[in-house]
């Protein structure tokens, strides 16, 4: 099965609208649950199953680390505590099921690395606690254009 448009899956820190669309250097404040992937959104259900999955998992509360450099991005990372990894464990397993293909497989399961990225409009700093409650699924490549982002529904988690 061959998919073309990519999609990712992210906590706002403020809530965006779903169809909020923005340039790919201006993400709001976030941190991604679940890295790029694709998947044939219409015919597995998909935005029905992530709703239902996250409905029965507890909001996840977290605190923010240390500031480091990933690749050439600089983050903050998060507490990678157990709920947020069964989160996290929950959500690629879904995808799994219904045929997702991850870009990264090396930041999915074990790899995973809770972080928030260091942006010009916003950061989180050491001790800072944050609750994931919500998840938006995020179109990398609205109506075509790679620079785009476009949150397409968000899923409130309990």
């Amino acid at each position: 099965m061959i998919y073309s448009q990519k999609y990712a899956l992210a906590h706002f820190l403020t809530p965006l609208a779903d169809g909020m669309q923005f340039h790919m250097t201006e993400w709001p404040l976030h941190t991604t649950l679940v890295d790029v992937f694709m998947i044939d959104r219409a015919t597995t259900n998909i935005d029905a199953k992530l709703a239902a999955v996250l409905s029965e998992i507890e909001p996840v509360t977290v605190g923010a680390k240390d500031d480091i450099v990933l690749g050439m991005t600089p983050v903050v990372l998060l507490e990678k505590t157990l709920p947020l990894e069964q989160l996290h464990l929950a959500i690629v397993d879904l995808l799994e099921e219904n045929g997702a293909i991850f870009n990264n497989t090396q930041f999915a399961r074990d790899g995973f690395l809770p972080h928030s990225t260091i942006q010009d409009n916003g950061r989180l700093s050491r001790g800072d606690v944050i609750t994931i409650d919500s998840l938006s699924l995020v179109d990398m490549f609205p109506g075509g254009d790679w620079e785009q982002r476009k949150v397409l529904a968000t899923f409130t988690l309990g």
